[in-house]
């Protein structure tokens, strides 16, 4: 398949996908008492991602967004491969021991490569406690600590 036709096809599938969701957007009140409403964000993002999807087809049809690299191969396929691995592990744990466990063997998993082993384990705990701590206290979304072990 062209370059051409590929970046048409593809800005068509995110903008019925942005579409989809602006409909699922607009059955939520756009404003409650106290400003915007569950449905103020996802309309805009839905409407915004519509446009942009209507723009990279525009460039698409200008022949803009040609690509020598239709597919990843070797090296960069194994990265993304190995990205969305960790991100079904870290949903079945999430599922089964909750988000702190899940979250350190998820950060594990992606700062492995690049520091030294007690690094990797420090930021690990540290970014997800930070985070765990952040949503229940400040914003008041409870995370749940875990579903078999708690």
């Amino acid at each position: 398949m062209s370059n051409y036709r590929s970046g048409i096809w593809a800005g068509a599938v995110i903008f019925l996908l942005a579409l989809f969701l602006f409909v699922l957007s607009l059955q939520y009140s756009y404003s409650s008492v106290l400003g915007p409403g569950p449905g103020f964000f996802p309309t805009w993002l839905s409407g915004i991602l519509m446009l942009l999807a209507i723009w990279y087809i525009y460039d698409s049809v200008k022949g803009k967004n040609a690509s020598s690299e239709s597919w990843p191969t070797g090296r960069s396929l194994k990265h993304i491969l190995f990205i969305i691995i960790s991100l079904v592990l870290f949903v079945i744990l999430f599922s089964l021991f909750g988000f702190l466990l899940a979250g350190v063997i998820f950060l594990a998993m992606l700062f492995y490569k690049e520091y030294k082993w007690y690094t990797t384990l420090l930021m690990s705990v540290g970014i997800t406690v930070f985070i765990y701590w952040m949503f229940n206290t400040i914003l008041k979304v409870y995370l749940p600590l875990g579903g078999i072990l708690f």
